[in-house]
């Protein structure tokens, strides 16, 4: 996330052809890519629930996993591909070698798991249903403006129109699946509601930011913490107007507006700066210390305290927050059972790394 509104949409694909050629690419995995991360800004998974295997050394394979429900294989040429639609929907400044590693790791558990949840929907008898499957195909159908030029298309990309109904039953299954496993949440009790949407209001701040980069030599840090510190004594000190100090010495979009970031609730901003923000209680509170972020160092003044989300509110995003995560933890056990082999010349994830 980003402390200056971010926020990230994922949506299926707008065109057949790129339905089409998703599915091509990957059987196995359809919307491999289409985790976010959690609310707190990482997009990092914080352990490997699936078991890693000893290398592979086909140069025409990238990935193999495995389970007691049998073996699926990801080629080189689409991993390739795989990585490629990632990377494009990246901005250039954005394709750093660790994030191409974040990237990786989740093409890779996103292959796992839809290994694991068609292995286990079969182990359950889960199947599919024939009018939702024929609904879906006919959506693709729709897309394209005769039979024949979608039958073409199906032919370019070396499909059928049973191979697609294939996939879209596998996937619907899939979602059945979750479906159940998401009824295995733990209803909120109403302490936990109101805790939760005490944690959750919504406030308003501004800020001063001097940016600097993660990686920046130590001088260039100490000299923008120094002037962030100073920033802070001057923002404290009675009869001094923060916007004014924001729109001279901040280098963030907010500058011209005074700094200020409007109403905001604390999974939009990253970790650090939310922390500090909703550490003040009071209007016009000034954090104490500068705040450090992958952004810079930021100055923060509280404007408005806020007032606690609608409990109503708070106990239906709750339960949706919590169908969730029942889902991840089983599918987490799953994973438990899986054994995955990469090629570590095509996919530089870490697996291998001591």
């Amino acid at each position: 996330m980003h402390p200056f509104d971010c926020t990230v949409f994922m949506h299926l694909p707008t065109s057949l052809n790129r339905s089409l050629i998703t599915l091509t690419i990957s059987v196995l995995a359809v919307g491999l890519l289409a985790a976010c991360g959690s609310g707190n800004g990482s997009e990092a998974e914080d352990d490997v629930a699936y078991q890693v295997g000893t290398p592979l050394s086909d140069s025409t394979v990238a990935l193999v996993v495995s389970s007691e429900h049998g073996t699926d294989t990801l080629s080189a040429r689409d991993y390739r591909r795989q990585m490629k639609m990632a990377t494009q929907r990246r901005p250039s400044s954005q394709r750093t070698d660790d994030q191409m590693q974040e990237t990786q790791r989740k093409l890779i558990r996103g292959f796992a798991r839809q290994h694991a949840l068609r292995g286990e929907a079969k182990a359950q008898n889960i199947e599919a249903d024939t009018a939702q499957v024929s609904a879906r195909l006919n959506k693709l159908r729709q897309r394209y403006k005769s039979e024949k030029q979608f039958r073409a298309q199906l032919a370019r990309n070396n499909l059928t129109v049973d191979s697609v109904r294939s996939m879209l039953a596998d996937r619907l299954r899939q979602q059945t699946l979750q479906q159940q496993m998401a009824e295995n949440y733990d209803e909120p009790s109403t302490g936990e509601v109101e805790s939760y949407s005490e944690e959750n209001r919504r406030i308003r701040a501004q800020h001063i930011l001097l940016k600097v980069g993660e990686n920046a030599p130590q001088t260039e840090v100490d000299s923008a913490r120094e002037a962030a510190e100073a920033l802070v004594d001057s923002a404290q000190m009675e009869n001094v107007e923060f916007a004014e100090l924001a729109r001279r010495h901040s280098q963030g979009p907010s500058a011209q507006k005074g700094g200020d970031l409007g109403f905001f609730t604390r999974d939009k901003m990253v970790d650090e700066f939310a922390e500090a923000a909703y550490a003040l209680s009071d209007s016009g509170d000034v954090a104490s210390e500068p705040v450090r972020t992958r952004f810079g160092f930021h100055v923060i003044r509280l404007t408005n305290a806020g007032e606690p989300m609608d409990t109503t509110k708070a106990r239906k995003q709750m339960t949706t927050e919590r169908r969730k995560q029942a889902v991840e933890d089983q599918v987490d056990e799953l994973l438990g059972e899986v054994t995955v082999r990469a090629n570590p010349d095509l996919v530089s994830a870490g697996l291998y790394e001591e």
